[in-house]
């Protein structure tokens, strides 16, 4: 019985030497050097599979270069000049483009879920509809950039520069905006967020002056501390948002929803409220100096005359 049971032991050690001898697969590189090669030639690689590819600096220069619809997952452009360089319909999930300079780029649709661009220069750069949850932009520079219908949930804009980017239509629901500059600069190329959703999104001590918020969905978003001066937020959903500390100043408020919002020592001042909903709203310490409250909801449910 003894022996039996020595000799079953020895035979399912054996199996699982084996079962474990099948299973693994050694780690190759997922990137094709046909493609690797074509690019270098070309600057032009459509379709292709780079991978887990590594560029160095001093070997590529990708200036114009065309990748669009090519598998760029986990990728490495680190340091690089990507300037006016296709990235449109592409896989850049997870990779790392940190201290790139991407001046007037496309990424339009691209996939870049988890994608590293912090302290990078992407100004006048096309995202429309890309994806872009959970990237890293912190510290990057993105003046008119456009993020038209992009999906920017979660995405990390913290101390970036944004002013005259456009964001109508975009999905930033709990994205990080603290400490950035959206102040726009232009008339011809003011910083938009008409109809965007910027659900429980924080804009903490941010530069939002003369920035165009109307029509979007700021409900529970943190704006404490910031400059909101002369920024336009007619019909905009600031429900249960706080502007605690905010400087709202000759700002366009009309119509908008304020219900149990918090304004603390806000400034208020010429601020244009008409027909704005302040039901339930926290106004303690509120500068409400020359303000227009004519026909607004007041925090007691009154209507002002």
């Amino acid at each position: 019985m003894n022996k039996k049971n020595k000799l079953l032991s020895i035979v399912l050690c054996l199996a699982t030497i084996i079962t474990v001898s099948l299973s693994y697969i050694p780690p190759a590189n997922a990137y094709s050097k046909d493609d690797i090669s074509r690019l270098i030639e070309q600057n032009k690689c459509i379709k292709c599979d780079l991978s887990n590819y590594h560029f160095p600096k001093n070997k590529f220069n990708l200036e114009k270069a065309n990748l669009s619809k090519s598998n760029l997952h986990k990728t490495n452009f680190k340091n690089l000049d990507l300037s006016k360089t296709n990235f449109s319909d592409t896989d850049l999930s997870f990779s790392d483009l940190e201290n790139i300079k991407g001046i007037k780029s496309e990424f339009k649709r691209a996939d870049l879920t988890h994608a590293n661009l912090k302290n990078s220069n992407l100004n006048q750069s096309d995202f429309y509809e890309a994806t872009l949850i959970h990237a890293n932009f912190s510290h990057s520079i993105l003046e008119r950039a456009n993020f038209e219908k992009a999906n920017l949930s979660e995405i990390n804009l913290i101390q970036t520069t944004l002013t005259g980017a456009n964001f109508h239509n975009a999905n930033l629901t709990n994205a990080d905006l603290d400490l950035a500059n959206l102040s726009s600069n232009s008339k011809s190329h003011p910083t938009n967020f008409t109809n965007a959703n910027l659900t429980k999104t924080q804009l903490i001590n941010a530069k939002l002056h003369k920035v165009n918020f109307s029509n979007a969905n700021l409900y529970q978003a943190d704006f404490d501390g910031s400059d909101l001066t002369e920024s336009n937020l007619e019909k905009a959903n600031l429900a249960e948002a706080n502007l605690s500390h905010v400087n709202l100043s000759n700002s366009d408020l009309r119509n908008a929803n304020l219900i149990n919002s918090s304004l603390v020592y806000a400034n208020l001042s010429n601020v244009d409220l008409r027909h704005a909903n302040l039901e339930k709203a926290n106004l303690t310490g509120a500068d409400l100096t020359n303000s227009n409250l004519k026909g607004a909801i007041m925090p007691d449910g009154s209507i002002h005359n």
